[in-house]
This record gives structure tokens, C-alpha cells and sequence, in this order.
């Protein structure tokens, strides 16, 4: 006898030594239909072990991810969560099995789980018990009946169910029945007819008005915050039903003043009095005077930027929520493409690959304006931007309004802008005139054949380089992605339209002096859509269309260079540098030397891009994308042939806040040349971009 127990003990310590040190390199699903073995794999305990950089980062800094071995103690959960996670989807018949296999070679283990799914069942039966028109009022109980998405015939989901007792009870609740709550939910199975009936028990409970509201301050100034503002704000009186949306609504509306560091606004439970509850609002009341510096990484203008800021905020400015803020900026653009070698020689800051913005932006803005869901902004600004022939030197000021509505609306945030802006443009001075008058004639700007460079440089009322004007604009925005970094469902869509040159549009109108100053409409339409085939929870298939147009009006003077349009860069045609798609423009200089220059914008724009974003592991990611558009001077140029495809791929690395990514985009083809990826070097049609959370 003894001896078999030694047999048996030196079989488990083989299999436990097996399952210490194998490293668990593959899980395979097989026999599954309805659901893909990634969402499979997110239900189980058992992991793959991480992809061997993360490994090796583990090892030299403690950074990265171990290696995970395989664990024949976690197989039998492993089956049971498979079960019941096909159960809870209406496979009641669900049989599922393991098997593993050891490289002893390698140190490798592979794990299979083959399921047998069965039948699924559907819902005959669905009722609500607790709950009817005489306890609830008719009109309430119509809204629960009609609003129901489970209907006779659907497929058992435990998670529908679940988020449809959900809903109800959040309906009551927002109707006055706020101790309202979920009672068991019965699913009778019959496994003869492959049907299931089902009961949902809700307990209204009884129905509250408000009493009163409390209102309890703490932090570094209460005094400097009114409890009117408090007030106003809630929009909450003694006498109304008591709501749940309502109450976090209005919490919500206090966080986003930035007054508080924390704010709580709830019905106070143990002080109910028959069917009255009092509303307590609990604040912490931030600091009024913030100061600080910031490290400024983004996107903006499809570049890789990076720059230096200083902010100053003074909240509750003159009351009623008003923020003033000052801020200032330094920031570079596409760092990596500078030719530091003629930075540091003969050019200095002002080589054409030198691109760069220093901001100072003042503004006052009102959160709710007229304690409505409007915010109101007044800002001026001035601005010196540097890109590859001239320098913007820009001063402005600008009113804007923003209306929120519901999320379920289609245009759920609309914008109005009002605004002024000055701008002088000054050439780098390494180009030539002929350069010069080439770029002038581009932009529609009349010139004789003898003008010099001394009288257009020179000229300050009638020359391009200089030009003010009013603009108004209309924002109409829809978002309703199911995430603001990780979109994987749902869409977005923007529609913007801008007048430039409103005052001399009314001067004309009412004057017989003529105001030559630029009349121009600029409209831009995009779409994004986000769809998530492949199943894991940051994964998806994501489509973007943006087209634009402008169109001048009246005037002798051309469109400003910085109003045009630009296409190319990491959240644009990412085959080609930022703004390096744009009309080109071939003239001769003093020699009689053809040169061609571009990136001098565009009238009409199109962008378009497919992109599938996968995991590859853990917080590792990869993307495939097609990205195709350009930009013309006028729509009469557009042709299939003179539209910029790229085919490319990309890698991600996600964090709790925003995906980093790399990408590889190709010029698979060059409308400048029309030549295909392959009928050139593979490397001169390369471009990489670096980006901060995803291009679209």
C-alpha cells in the first residue's frame, strides 16, 4: 500500500512541477459559434503568458509583465465560468471539456477547451410582478411597458434582464418612488420545448416629494461661494418630486464649475417625514487661485507636438461661476523632422523645417450662463506660428456660446462664435522674391507685372501680408461614441460653417464706398463610425469621411493661408507628412529654373480612413488602416487620380487614459507622381507618426 501512495505522490509532484514551470503560451477555443474566443478568453482565469518584450522588460526593470505558467488547479473554474457564462446567454445544454498538452523541450504548455454550445433558448414568457398602474399611475407604468427592448421570441440574456429591472427601477426613482428596488428575478427553464419564462419582481415602494434643501461647505473659502449660486445651480425646489437623474445632474453641474474639489447631492433617507425627504448638498470648496506650469504633449495640426505653458486661474471671478484664465505656451511642432544641422549654422529659427506656436490667451468663462445649460466664453488671443515659408502673427478676440442637450439628441452640443482677428504675415527671409510672388499669385492676390518685391512687402492697406476681419461661425456636433478614448460602438458627427467678412458684407449694404476687405464661407462635414466585430473590450473597426469646402464671395484680397485647407500627418493622410498634401504650384525664377513648391492650402479637402484596431495582448495593440484624400485649390481639379491613398500599420499601447501609438503609414499612391508603392523605394514613400490617443 505504501508503495502506490509513493507512485501517487510522485505523479503530482510531476504534473504540480509541470504547471509551475510551463509557460502557458496558447488557449484555444474550439466548437464555439456565437461568441469568438477572445470574449472567451476574457471570462476564464487562465492566461496566455505575455508577449516576450514585456517578459524581458520584467526581467531587466521591473516594468513589463511576468510570464504566466500553466495551472492545472484552474481548469475546473475555468470550465464552470465557461458554463455558466453560455448559460447566461440561453444555452442551458452547454457541455464544455479541457485538454493540455507539455513541450518539454521548449517549456511550453497549450490548452484547448472544446464546447459543445447546444441549442440556444428563447424567452416565451416576460412579466413584471410588483408592478402595475393602479401602484404607479398609468402614464408611468405605459412609459415601463413601452420602453421594454426584451420582447416574447428574444434570445435568453441574463445581462438584458438584469439591465432591464435596472431601468425600471431607475424610472421610478426619477418619479418620485425613491426607496423603489429589484426583487428576485425567476427564469423557469424548460429544457423539452427550449423555452424560458421569465419574472422580474420590482417593489416600488412609497412615492416622495422634497422638504427642504441643506447645503454643507468645506475647503480653503465656503465663504467665497454663495449658497444662492449653490442654489441656482441645482435647480432643485422644496415641493418637487423627488428624481435621481435630477440630483445627479446637478452634482454634475456643480463638478463642472471647477469651484469644488468634491460634491455630493443626495436624499437624505433616515430624515424622511411621511413622503417628504430633504436634499442634502455636500461641497468642498476648492481653491480660488490656481497657478502652475504644464508639459504640453498633443496632436494638434496632425503633428507631434511638444511645448511648455504657464497657467493662471482665478475661479468664481466677480461670481456666478466665472473662471479668468491666462495662459501662455511655447510649443514645437513635428520635432522630428527639424534639419537641426541648418538650425544651428546659417538659419536659426527661422529653416523652413522649423515649425512652432508661442500662444498668450486670456479668457472669462461662464459655465451656465443664465443658470442654463449654456456656456458662455470671451477670450483674446495673440499668437506667432511659424510654418514652412512664413511666419502668422495673429491677434483676435472671440465670443462663443455653447448649448448642451441630452445625449439621446442627434446634435447634442451646438456652438455659436463671434470674433475679430488681425493677422501679418512676414516670408523667412531665405526665400526668394520670385518664391514670394509665386505664393501671392497662388493665393489670388492681383498683381501687376511691375511689382517689386519693395512695394508688396512694403504696402501696408491693400497687401496680402496684412488682414483683419469678423468672423462668425455654427458648430453642430453629435457624439455618440460609447467611450471618449476607447470608441467602440456608436458614431460622431460635426457639421461647421463659417462667414469671414461680415462687417464689410453690412458696410456694402449700407454704403456706396466700396469695402474690398475678403468675403468667404468655409464649411466642413465629418462622420466617424465605430463598430467592434472582432469582440475585446478596446478593439474595433473604425470609418472616418471629412470633407471641406470654401468658397470666396467678394473682395480683392486672397483667403489667409492659415484658414486653408491642409491634409496629411498623424490624424490625417498618415502616408505623408503634416500638411504635406496641398496644392502645388510650379513657376520659374530669375534663372529660368523650374521649381515647385507646396504646402501652400487648399479650397476643397477630402479625407477619408478605414482602420481595424486589434489587441495583441495585454495592453498591447495593433492597427491596420487605409487612409485616402487630398486638397485642391478649386473642385474643378478633382479627380480619382489626384486622390492620396495610404496604406499603413500601427502599433498601440494602452494606458488608464489615452492609447500611445506608433504608426507606419506608405504612400501606396502619389497623386504628385501617380505612381504606386510599387514603382518606387519602398523607404522614400515611409512616413512614421507618433500620436497620443487614436487618430479618429
Amino acid at each position: 500500500m505504501q508503495k502506490y501512495v509513493l507512485i501517487l505522490c510522485i505523479i503530482f509532484n510531476l504534473v504540480y512541477a509541470q504547471d509551475e514551470f510551463y509557460e502557458l503560451t496558447k488557449i484555444e477555443f474550439q466548437g464555439n459559434k456565437y461568441f469568438s474566443s477572445s470574449t472567451l478568453s476574457s471570462v476564464i482565469i487562465s492566461r496566455e503568458t505575455p508577449f516576450w518584450f514585456w517578459k524581458v522588460l520584467n526581467k531587466l526593470t521591473g516594468m513589463g509583465k511576468e510570464p504566466v505558467y500553466f495551472d492545472s488547479l484552474d481548469l475546473k473554474e475555468d470550465v464552470k465560468r465557461l458554463e455558466k457564462f453560455y448559460q447566461d446567454n440561453g444555452f442551458f445544454l452547454v457541455k464544455v471539456e479541457y485538454s493540455y498538452s507539455f513541450n518539454p523541450k521548449n517549456k511550453i504548455a497549450r490548452l484547448i477547451f472544446t464546447i459543445d454550445e447546444g441549442e440556444r433558448f428563447r424567452i416565451r414568457d416576460y412579466v413584471y410582478i410588483g408592478v402595475d398602474s393602479l401602484k404607479i399611475g398609468a402614464w408611468l407604468y405605459n412609459k415601463i411597458i413601452e420602453e421594454r427592448k426584451i420582447k416574447s421570441q428574444s434570445f435568453f440574456q441574463k445581462d438584458l434582464i438584469e439591465e432591464d429591472a435596472l431601468r425600471i427601477v431607475n424610472e421610478l426613482r426619477n418619479f418620485g418612488f425613491m426607496l423603489a428596488e429589484r426583487g428576485k428575478v425567476v427564469a423557469t427553464i424548460d429544457k423539452v420545448l427550449r423555452y424560458v419564462d421569465v419574472q422580474v419582481e420590482i417593489n416600488p415602494n412609497r412615492y416622495f416629494t422634497i422638504s427642504e434643501i441643506r447645503i454643507n461647505k468645506t475647503g480653503y473659502s465656503p465663504a467665497l461661494v454663495e449658497n444662492s449660486l449653490i442654489y441656482n445651480l441645482i435647480k432643485i425646489k422644496p415641493g418637487q418630486r423627488y428624481n435621481q437623474l435630477e440630483l445627479a445632474e446637478s452634482q454634475l453641474r456643480l463638478y463642472r464649475t471647477g469651484l469644488f474639489t468634491s460634491a455630493f447631492v443626495a436624499g437624505v433617507i433616515a430624515d424622511t417625514i411621511n413622503s417628504t425627504v430633504p436634499v442634502n448638498v455636500n461641497v468642498d470648496v476648492s481653491k480660488m487661485n490656481e497657478l502652475g506650469p504644464e508639459i504640453i504633449i498633443n496632436n494638434q495640426s496632425s503633428r507631434f507636438n511638444l511645448g511648455l505653458g504657464l497657467n493662471f486661474t482665478r475661479k468664481n471671478f466677480f461670481g456666478r461661476a466665472r473662471k479668468f484664465t491666462a495662459e501662455a505656451s511655447i510649443v514645437s511642432q513635428d520635432f522630428f523632422s527639424v534639419n537641426y544641422k541648418d538650425v544651428f549654422g546659417k538659419n536659426g529659427l527661422k529653416d523652413t523645417t522649423v515649425f512652432g506656436i508661442a500662444s498668450l490667451n486670456l479668457s472669462v468663462e461662464q459655465p451656465y450662463l443664465f443658470f442654463k445649460d449654456i456656456k458662455g466664453k470671451w477670450e483674446i488671443y495673440a499668437s506667432a506660428e511659424q510654418q514652412k515659408f512664413y511666419r502668422y502673427y495673429t491677434t483676435g478676440s472671440k465670443v462663443s456660446f455653447l448649448f448642451e442637450l441630452p445625449r439621446f439628441v442627434f446634435f447634442n452640443n451646438y456652438g455659436i462664435y463671434f470674433g475679430y482677428e488681425s493677422e501679418k504675415i512676414d516670408f523667412k527671409p531665405q526665400l526668394s522674391f520670385d518664391f514670394i510672388k509665386a505664393v501671392l499669385v497662388s493665393s489670388g492676390f492681383p498683381l501687376s507685372p511691375e511689382d517689386t518685391s519693395e512695394n508688396i512687402l512694403k504696402s501696408e492697406s491693400e497687401s496680402f501680408l496684412r488682414h483683419s476681419n469678423t468672423i462668425i461661425g455654427l458648430d453642430l456636433f453629435g457624439n455618440h461614441e460609447n467611450d471618449m478614448f476607447y470608441p467602440t460602438k456608436g458614431f460622431n458627427i460635426q457639421f461647421s460653417l463659417e462667414f469671414t467678412g461680415l462687417l464689410p458684407y453690412l458696410k456694402n449694404l449700407l454704403s456706396k464706398e466700396i469695402d474690398r476687405n475678403i468675403q468667404y464661407y468655409k464649411t466642413v462635414a465629418g462622420i466617424t463610425v465605430y463598430t467592434n466585430p472582432w469582440k475585446p473590450a478596446k478593439g474595433a473597426v473604425a470609418y472616418k469621411l471629412r470633407i471641406g469646402y470654401m468658397q470666396k464671395i467678394f473682395g480683392e484680397k486672397s483667403i489667409s493661408q492659415s484658414k486653408l485647407f491642409f491634409a496629411g500627418g498623424s490624424n490625417s493622410i498618415r502616408g505623408w507628412r503634416a500638411r504635406s498634401l496641398s496644392p502645388s504650384l510650379t513657376y520659374l525664377d530669375v534663372s529660368g529654373k523650374e521649381i515647385t513648391i507646396t504646402e501652400i492650402g487648399g479650397r476643397a479637402l477630402l479625407e477619408g480612413s478605414i482602420e481595424s484596431r486589434n489587441i495583441i495582448i495585454g495592453d498591447l495593440g495593433s492597427a491596420v488602416f487605409f487612409d485616402f484624400g487630398n486638397t485642391w485649390s478649386s473642385l474643378k481639379q478633382f479627380n480619382i487620380k489626384s486622390i492620396a491613398v495610404t496604406f499603413g500599420l500601427g502599433l498601440r499601447y494602452y494606458t488608464s487614459f489615452a492609447p500611445f501609438r506608433l504608426d507606419f503609414g506608405t504612400q501606396f499612391y502619389d497623386p504628385f507622381t501617380q505612381k504606386t508603392i510599387f514603382k518606387r523605394s519602398f523607404f522614400n514613400a515611409l512616413q512614421i507618426h507618433l500620436g497620443i490617443g487614436e487618430a479618429f
